[in-house]
């Protein structure tokens, strides 16, 4: 183990400029989100031999999935189904982490989209008022067409789009419409992380599902602590010799840094003795669940990666070696070995399989 540094104090430095945007990083995960939305909102309008592939018909009590018809007596397909999609959550939940809540939620995508319309109205719009209110009728038009399409899944869409609002649709229609658009508005414009940790059931059941094996969004303090806005030029901590802090001290400093109230002000270093972390907050000010990953792995983390994207753009801007957020495992990050199949994960996949066998079989 490496011995605990001794750091010397001076004064404060001046203060960084304000990181860049990871443009290229993010663009690929712009890309996914658009295709996702783009999957949703073309769903009911697809067509399967004369008839709407995706359609929960319930007046009509049958369910039509790409040529495959579904009726009352098949119930017990549907449920499988779910079973099977359920199981195969769990299994690459405890495989991958929260890629699920990361990159296929629907909240998850729409409080994106939301945001980005708001930075956009914001940035457009140099008028507070003007740009509120483009923002919430952006909002709003997102908001009723996503109502008009999920009650499409369980209603014709044409009949909805060629009907003559709101005179032709029927109370249940209406109201279901309004329903839905209003959650859209709600839940992705003003309770963002709100759903995440108070009324997701499956956020509360990931901590269950994951182990030390699982990968999820880590900080490297070793590395980045102590933290702190530094002269340009100096290197990364490899580079000029520092290496790497102890556990303990780095542990100790990234917990004095998150938490002063308790720790009290943390003190100030020479440059040459501080970590690779600039303390820019650029991974603060992305996450969608305004955590800081700094002060360690949280529950409420939905590994969307947007903090590791900000940090390695500082990284590069700074001339540092990225990677200081990434993903890894708690064993990885401890240098202990990496174990792919393990007693949880055996058991998803053996329920998979016979889901996915007796399935087969009565078909």
């Amino acid at each position: 183990m490496p011995r605990r540094l001794h750091l010397q104090l001076v004064e404060p430095a001046t203060a960084s400029p304000s990181p860049p945007r990871p443009r290229r990083a993010l663009r690929w995960r712009a890309l996914l989100s658009a295709a996702l939305l783009t999957l949703f909102y073309l769903l009911p309008w697809l067509r399967w031999e004369g008839r709407q592939a995706l359609l929960f018909d319930l007046p009509a009590r049958r369910f039509d999935l790409f040529g495959l018809t579904l009726w009352p007596q098949d119930l017990g397909v549907l449920l499988g189904l779910l079973a099977v999609l359920a199981t195969g959550l769990v299994l690459l939940t405890t495989l991958a982490g929260r890629v699920w809540c990361g990159y296929g939620c629907p909240q998850t995508l729409w409080s994106a989209l939301f945001r980005r319309i708001e930075r956009t109205t914001a940035r457009r719009l140099r008028h507070p008022r003007l740009a509120r209110a483009a923002k919430h009728a952006a909002w709003a038009l997102v908001a009723a067409w996503t109502g008009i399409t999920f009650v499409g899944l369980f209603t014709p869409i044409q009949d909805l789009v060629d009907a003559r609002w709101p005179s032709a649709w029927s109370a249940w229609v209406t109201f279901w419409v309004l329903f839905y658009a209003l959650a859209t508005w709600g839940n992705a414009g003003f309770l963002r992380e709100q759903v995440c940790i108070d009324l997701c059931p499956f956020a509360r059941a990931c901590p269950s599902l994951c182990d030390a094996d699982t990968p999820q969004v880590y900080y490297d303090a070793r590395r980045g602590e102590p933290r702190g806005p530094r002269a340009p030029g100096q290197g990364a901590v490899m580079q000029r010799g520092r290496g790497l802090l102890d556990p303990v001290s780095a542990n100790d400093y990234a917990f004095r840094a998150a938490h002063p109230a308790l720790a009290g002000p943390m003190p100030r270093f020479p440059d040459d003795r501080l970590g690779d972390c600039v303390d820019c907050a650029a991974c603060v000010q992305v996450c969608p669940m305004a955590l800081d990953i700094r002060s360690g792995p949280h529950p409420d983390c939905i590994a969307c990666g947007a903090c590791v994207d900000a940090c390695d753009a500082q990284m590069r801007a700074s001339g540092f070696p990225t990677g200081l957020i990434g993903h890894a495992s708690l064993n990885r990050t401890r240098q202990r070995p990496t174990r792919w199949l393990r007693p949880r994960t055996l058991t998803a996949l053996a329920t998979l399989l016979v889901l996915l066998g007796i399935g087969l079989h009565r078909l």
